[in-house]
């Protein structure tokens, strides 16, 4: 009689909530923990009639006389949206879930999925769940039936195998092998198998309970099912499950950091959910109530005009390229199908062809100079370098360079002690002390006497093999100019790329990129990417080399000394910054190091 009792009580309940669309609520919570106030909500006046208007009235203690009197009734105020600040990334917003009494009954459990719109994603939060205490007690049933459930699953594999039928079976016809039942030597399966004439395996296999141990793995398999079954709850993480042992309503303050994004403008805020009982859904919530949180980022401030940086243009232009070149010993003579030498000649010929081809530049001259290596006179090296520089000289003429032959010229270097030395001295085939002679050689007065002592050394042998082959070069430089420019220098400017890469990050609130681009410019961008970052005091640092700021600058300066607990100043630079630029007044309200300054204003 009990149990009909309260089961017809929660069917009135349901019909109730079904019939009014009960809802949970989800509201901005107050910026001070106050009651909340009471605002005045007047009745909806009468209609116009014929005879006088009927007021309910009190009669005067002192004059005795009625005097009419209004009924006001007093209303909840809650607000739907409120202004958040963005900083270092990320966005805190805070609402209240306030549950009626209707939606809340012993046997029920109630619910609550928050949902937030980041842009065009969706994020749903941690659930709340408001659990009736009739629901409760049902539910630690089913987790102690869940918990018997659970220690029913076999977990030793040992038990599906008929131990004693095995053991008898082995004792009756392998007495040979039962009597090493208490021997713990190793015996491998194959000398198993020769002993009992089968495997292993097979053995096992036939005294094996496999109808136990499909019903084990069924009963492991409906693990998930069997625990929604029996509890009738949700499982995972939950912000908030809370018992009621009597219907009242709930409220419940909800706080979540979340990652922003560019962009970012408004967040909206929506609760689903339902009422359920013995894990059935009894009724889903309408879901109507919504708050918006609009999202205010110092990043907006960013100044996004063009940054140009001074670049200084020469008229004259120079470049060059080096190529190995594979000479016969001791020759002029260039095969030029031998070894690396096509692949060489064409890149060199590629490069020619590239820096005589720029348009907007004329080709003043293209040197070859060609250079030998150490061995051999000093006098010969002379010769035999200048003939080398003639004969590619000749190579890039008859090739596809129309008109090069005009601007070609020859140099040589008869041995190239330059690059020698360079090479060796951070060779580590070469010992310190055989380093240390060289340097000290005499070849810059006399390199044929400096050519024969280089043969006395050790590596002598690597250097004529290895080294030397490297110092036959060709060396190829390009004298251009700018067409139509009469000046050798011209001063100009253009789009500085870096700092604009440093303005898209700080942006994209990619912060750390904004600082190491932005940072060394020491300008109102700079000083933005340090605040969003929360370098407050290099921030303020920055401003205050800027000397005369503008109403943005200020407004940046307000938010540092703010943070930076000087607030007086703060309160002065904002009111400095509202006289220059009234409107910076609305993004005051917007931020909270500078709501407090905005109260004045009101």
């Amino acid at each position: 009689m009990v149990f009909m009792s309260v089961s017809c009580t929660g069917s009135r309940q349901l019909a109730v909530v079904s019939r009014d669309g009960t809802d949970v609520d989800v509201s901005i919570p107050p910026f001070e923990e106050t009651p909340v106030h009471v605002a005045a909500e007047e009745e909806a006046p009468a209609e116009k009639q014929d005879g006088p208007a009927i007021m309910n009235a009190v009669r005067d203690t002192e004059t005795g006389e009625m005097v009419a009197v209004d009924v006001i009734n007093a209303s909840r105020v809650v607000a739907r949206f409120r202004n958040v600040a963005e900083r270092a990334g990320r966005v805190t917003i805070e609402f209240d879930v306030t549950v009626p009494s209707g939606l809340v009954a012993s046997r029920w459990q109630l619910r609550i999925f928050p949902e937030v719109a980041i842009g065009e994603d969706s994020l749903q939060l941690d659930p709340i769940l408001v659990t009736g205490s009739r629901y409760r007690a049902l539910q630690m049933r089913g987790y102690e039936r869940y918990r018997e459930f659970v220690s029913s699953i076999i977990r030793d594999s040992s038990v599906f195998v008929m131990l004693r039928p095995l053991e008898i079976f082995i004792e009756r016809n392998y007495p040979r092998i039962y009597a090493m039942k208490n021997d713990t030597s190793f015996v491998s399966d194959p000398d198993a198998s020769d002993l009992f004439g089968v495997t292993q395996r097979e053995v096992l296999r036939h005294y094996t309970r496999y109808g136990l141990a499909r019903r084990n793995r069924r009963r492991e398999e409906r693990s998930d099912e069997m625990l929604e079954r029996l509890t009738g709850g949700l499982e995972g993480w939950i912000r908030l499950d809370t018992v009621i042992t009597s219907g009242a309503e709930v409220c419940y303050r909800y706080s979540q950091t979340l990652e922003s994004r560019p962009g970012l403008k408004k967040i909206p805020v929506t609760l689903s959910g339902g009422i359920y009982e013995d894990g059935r859904l009894l009724y889903s919530l309408p879901g109507k109530s919504r708050v918006d949180f609009y999202v205010s980022s110092l990043s907006s401030l960013a100044d996004l005009s063009p940054h140009y940086r001074s670049v200084v243009v020469e008229r004259d232009v120079y470049d060059y390229t080096n190529a190995v070149l594979d000479f016969e010993r001791g020759s002029a003579v260039l095969d030029t199908l031998a070894g690396t030498n096509a692949p060489e000649l064409a890149r060199i010929r590629g490069s020619m062809e590239a820096m005589l081809g720029m348009s907007g530049y004329e080709a003043d001259s293209v040197v070859v100079t060609a250079s030998c290596s150490l061995e051999g006179s000093y006098r010969y090296n002379s010769s035999l370098a200048s003939r080398r520089a003639e004969t590619v000289m000749s190579l890039l003429s008859e090739s596809s360079c129309k008109g090069a032959g005009s601007i070609l010229k020859t140099a040589s270097v008869p041995e190239n002690w330059k690059l020698f030395i360079a090479m060796v001295s951070a060779d580590p085939h070469v010992s310190d002390e055989s380093r240390g002679r060289i340097l000290s050689l005499p070849y810059a007065q006399d390199p044929d006497i400096a050519e024969a002592e280089l043969r006395s050394l050790p590596e002598y042998r690597y250097f004529r093999e290895k080294v030397y082959p490297r110092l036959r070069t060709v060396r190829l430089d390009f004298y251009l100019h700018r067409k139509d420019m009469a000046r050798d220098t011209v001063y100009t400017s253009e789009l500085d790329s870096a700092y604009m890469a440093g303005v898209e990050a700080l942006v994209a609130l990619d912060y750390p990129a904004a600082v190491e681009k932005l940072g060394g410019y020491r300008d109102y961008n700079s000083a933005l990417a340090y605040l969003s970052s929360g370098y407050d005091t290099k921030a303020l640092e920055v401003l205050d080399e800027l000397g005369d700021l503008q109403p943005c600058g200020l407004y940046l300066k307000a938010v540092a000394l703010s943070r930076l607990g000087r607030e007086d100043e703060a309160s002065e630079i904002f009111d400095k910054c509202i006289e220059m630029d009234p409107s910076m007044l609305h993004r005051g309200r917007l931020d909270p190091e500078i709501q407090m300054f905005t109260l004045k204003y009101e």
